[in-house]
């Protein structure tokens, strides 16, 4: 199976090329096209398999055919742990983004740094990567508003709630839309995960990847 077969640009596929990607691991060619179809998804996956850019390829599809943001009314947000996480995905994000024809505005938001600049930069900004504290921060400050959010995306959800931040996804869940597309992923699937996916997901696509012997770029 291709990239092509899996419906994405050939601006991405350049951009697919370019970084040595040969052809999709196996969450990427069940995710893509499933999130391209507006489902949800659950994928359980280790790092290395490929999962961020099964997710951020066919959101970038959705989201070139949007029109450009002039507000704060933002409509993909990406949940992660960690700030090293939240720089990661966003460069991920913004590698395939400079292929399209119109650049998205792409930003990640976290704690650990002054929340001013981060104010400043949310206007007009389509997709936000963000650590939940760091986030609810600046919802409260009216610096950022949740009510339109078309795709939600928890990384790492595992992580997420070992580190604590179960209130506060919880929290971010009650201010987002009820209808919305959500896409879950996880290296493990235990009782907190699954209690999170009861509470997100609507009859998602399931995918589940056993670990590779060999480490896959991420």
């Amino acid at each position: 199976m291709t990239f092509e077969k899996l419906g994405l640009s050939a601006a991405l596929r350049v951009v697919l090329a370019n970084q040595k990607y040969k052809k999709p691991t196996p969450i990427q060619l069940e995710g893509i096209p499933a999130i391209l179809e507006g489902k949800d998804v659950l994928g359980i996956a280790q790092t290395g398999s490929g999962k961020t850019a099964s997710f951020v390829l066919p959101i970038l599809m959705q989201l070139k055919s949007a029109a450009k943001i002039k507000n704060r009314n933002l409509p993909v947000l990406v949940l992660v742990p960690t700030r090293e996480l939240a720089v990661q995905v966003k460069d991920v994000f913004k590698l395939f983004g400079a292929a399209l024809p119109e650049t998205p505005n792409i930003q990640a938001v976290f704690g650990g740094v002054s929340i001013n600049p981060q104010m400043k930069s949310l206007f007009g900004v389509q997709i936000l990567v963000a650590t939940p504290g760091r986030l609810l921060e600046l919802v409260e400050s009216n610096a950022l508003n949740l009510a339109n959010v078309q795709t939600l995306v928890l990384d790492e959800a595992d992580k997420m709630l070992n580190l604590g931040f179960e209130e506060e996804m919880k929290q971010i869940l009650s201010l987002l839309p009820a209808k919305r597309q959500n896409l879950l992923f996880s290296a493990t699937l235990d009782e907190k995960v699954e209690a999170i996916t009861q509470l997100v997901l609507n009859n998602p696509k399931v995918i589940k990847i056993e670990a590779e012997r060999e480490n896959l770029d991420n």
